[in-house]
């Protein structure tokens, strides 16, 4: 090879040396930006928070409950309070009446005074939305009074009663649209049912009543009280001394008790934060996998010019080995 052609060749192999370095930094370059997404995608992962299951003991309490005097009512204890430095308390608690309410409704059912019946004493008859009719029973009830007098009192005083209340002109009527096995029972106010058949027709519909237990809430204490207690600290009994009177032990029960409702909604929260966590992290390792597959083709790209830079450099020594025999020999033959 001459000398010219050895000076070409070198030149040529020099720049595709260059060549080959300059795409080497390149996918250096690209391999740092993907290393620092994959950074950046490692510290949104640590920055999000696992969801923790609630637990029950979050939700379940300790309730204290005892029966009121007479053993009718469960009062349940709300607090229990020190007085001043003594060895008394004050028991607070709260508790359930059920009383006798009457509720009323209108469903579309239509009175009409019968024929039989006077101005002073009507009868009325009630057409029912289902078509049955049913006559009105008058209350006429007594505790002293015939059989039937007795029978009304027994069955519906209270209920008539509630609906009469001051009034003295008020009278009621009474009718049972269930079965003798299983009655129920409407009752009417005579002011009403005279309103609604005011035109001597079935017209306007009429409001009827029924019974229904209404549950009342009330609170009070008991003041002083001494507190008897278990080897656990729960409370077993509290004795109640009133300033005139004698002292009345209560028996407390213990029950524990849980939430249901508020538990299962924090178990959906739950359930839900867990799915957009499990959610984000599947992005998350999607995104992982598309940079490390990226990284690999980029290594091997690397590999491959580093390959080729080797058998280039080894060519440009043997390039120059040879421009150097021929530079000997040039200056030799002039020597």
């Amino acid at each position: 090879m001459g000398m010219a052609a050895s000076q070409a060749r070198f030149l040529n192999l020099t720049a595709r040396k260059t060549n080959i370095e300059y795409q080497g930094q390149q996918i250096n370059q690209q391999r740092t930006a993907l290393s620092n997404e994959s950074a950046n995608l490692y510290n949104q992962m640590l920055t999000l928070q696992v969801p923790t299951p609630p637990n029950t003991s979050d939700y379940t309490k300790i309730q204290y409950t005892f029966m009121m005097p007479g053993g009718n009512d469960e009062a349940t204890i709300s607090q229990i309070v020190r007085i001043g430095t003594s060895d008394q308390y004050t028991v607070n608690f709260s508790y359930k009446e059920v009383e006798l309410g009457m509720a009323p409704c209108t469903d579309n059912q239509k009175p009409a005074a019968r024929n039989s019946g006077t101005s002073a004493n009507p009868v009325y008859n009630i057409t029912t939305t289902s078509g049955k009719q049913f006559e009105l029973i008058k209350y006429i009830g007594s505790e002293t009074g015939t059989e039937e007098q007795k029978e009304q009192y027994k069955l519906h005083h209270d209920a008539v009663d509630i609906l009469k209340g001051s009034s003295t002109t008020e009278d009621i009527y009474f009718v049972n649209v269930g079965t003798e096995a299983a009655p129920k029972y409407q009752y009417y106010k005579s002011s009403e049912l005279a309103a609604a058949t005011a035109d001597g027709a079935q017209s306007n519909a009429v409001t009827y009543y029924t019974a229904s237990d209404i549950e009342t809430y009330k609170e009070d204490s008991y003041s002083p009280c001494t507190i008897n207690r278990d080897a656990q600290n729960r409370v077993q009994s509290f004795t109640h001394t009133p300033t005139s009177g004698s002292s009345t032990t209560f028996s407390v029960t213990t029950n524990t008790i849980t939430d249901e409702a508020a538990y299962n909604d924090a178990m959906n929260e739950y359930t839900y934060k867990n799915y957009l966590y499990e959610q984000e992290m599947n992005n998350i390792n999607a995104k992982s996998s598309i940079i490390q597959a990226q990284d690999k083709e980029l290594e091997l790209k690397l590999k491959q010019l580093d390959t080729e830079h080797n058998a280039v450099q080894t060519e440009i020594e043997t390039v120059q080995s040879v421009c150097k025999k021929n530079v000997e020999d040039s200056f030799k033959t002039f020597a």
